[in-house]
């Protein structure tokens, strides 16, 4: 009898742990992410590319495009590296040499932003976001101080309107 009674105590606890998270774990509001988006038709061009996204919930959400966001900053990131070991100016080598260091702030910045996305500090997401973007915006603020066409970093508008996404995906949160 008191097996019994231990397993229907077990069970239900069970269930109420089940029910539980999958209130927490409801579908993510794309219209709503995208209309608080910065760039709103980036935002739901992104959404609707990324068979992913349909479906998911707020904190998947916020992986998905943080993860797109670490790939367009190493993208950005290599992609100016090269520039630096073929430019021949001494002037774009240093605007690019620059762009480096910014773009490896970024990073930096993102890969502290990864333990708040893991642990669901919304706010701490935030904060370390908002930090990563500072870095290709500085890029191209130091390309057009170099008088140096800034079409070079060109990642770096999808690399700022993904963050944008994931800054509104960690407002919810």
């Amino acid at each position: 009898m008191a097996a019994y009674q231990m397993n229907r105590v077990f069970v239900s606890s069970l269930m109420l742990f089940v029910m539980i998270g999958s209130l927490k774990a409801q579908v993510a509001d794309l219209e709503a992410i995208c209309g608080k988006a910065k760039n709103q038709s980036f935002c739901t061009s992104y959404m609707k590319s990324n068979p992913k996204t349909s479906g998911a919930d707020l904190q998947t959400l916020a992986k998905i495009t943080f993860g797109s966001a670490q790939t367009s900053a190493s993208e950005g990131f290599k992609k100016i590296q090269s520039l630096v070991k073929t430019a021949t100016n001494p002037t774009m080598k240093k605007a690019y040499t620059s762009c480096v260091q910014h773009y490896k702030s970024a990073i930096s910045s993102l890969n502290d932003a990864k333990q708040s996305l893991a642990s669901g500090d919304g706010k701490g997401l935030n904060i370390k976001v908002s930090a990563a973007m500072e870095g290709p915006s500085t890029c191209e603020q130091d390309m057009a101080n170099f008088k140096i066409d800034p079409s070079a970093v060109t990642n770096s508008g999808d690399f700022q309107n993904i963050c944008g996404i994931v800054l509104v995906i960690s407002n919810m949160m």
